[in-house]
């Protein structure tokens, strides 16, 4: 068992999954509830360790959002699904360990890509948003060699911004269940009121 993985063993005893992030306590996130943040994270992951849900997993960015990975960049949701294709070009398979997050209520700068492309804090008055730091750990099955990397560590920070309409909203609770009737792929993809407007991962060095 190498380092890294005796300092997470704690962590994988409270969050079996892997994907459920240890909370702050007494952080004030009105009128927002914590509840809804914590499931969009969680899901958030648990998509994105699935190869085939690129349409669920778009269902968690805004039209306009923009997306670092790395040195790579992405505007906009055709971009952030080309960047996507290409991260599983190499790699098999793709487990995230999301350990610990961080959110937090700050002034609304700029312009930030939500569900139209314009901007519009979570909640929906353009005063405030929703940020958040975030690290885990990751491990990769590369396609050529089939066998497991090391476990990586990573860092991200978001910004979630409000869905722009009730129809928008609607259309996304569906669009995260392309092709199913039964209910049980909507549940994968994005049910929340926000999307992501930026979306930023640090990567180790090694990792691409």
């Amino acid at each position: 068992m190498n380092s890294q993985t005796q300092n997470h063993g704690d962590q994988d005893q409270q969050n079996p999954s892997g994907y459920e992030p240890t909370w702050p306590k007494d952080v004030d996130l009105s009128p927002i509830p914590a509840a809804a943040i914590f499931q969009f994270i969680t899901r958030f992951f648990q998509v994105s360790d699935s190869p085939d849900l690129t349409e669920e997993w778009l269902s968690f960015f805004g039209e306009g959002a923009k997306l670092v990975m790395g040195e790579k960049v992405a505007e906009g949701k055709d971009e952030i699904c080309a960047l996507r294709q290409g991260m599983w070009e190499k790699v098999k398979t793709r487990k995230h360990t999301v350990q610990k997050v961080f959110p937090g209520m700050f002034p609304l700068t700029g312009r930030l890509g939500g569900g139209g492309g314009g901007g519009g804090g979570v909640q929906g008055d353009g005063v405030m948003n929703l940020e958040f730091m975030i690290y885990g750990a990751v491990v990769y099955t590369m396609r050529e060699t089939g066998k497991e990397e090391e476990m990586k560590d990573w860092a991200a920070h978001g910004i979630l911004v409000g869905r722009e309409s009730k129809d928008e909203e609607e259309g996304m609770k569906k669009e995260g269940g392309h092709g199913s009737s039964d209910g049980k792929a909507s549940a994968k993809g994005n049910t929340s009121p926000f999307v992501f407007g930026r979306y930023r991962v640090y990567l180790s060095p090694t990792v691409d």
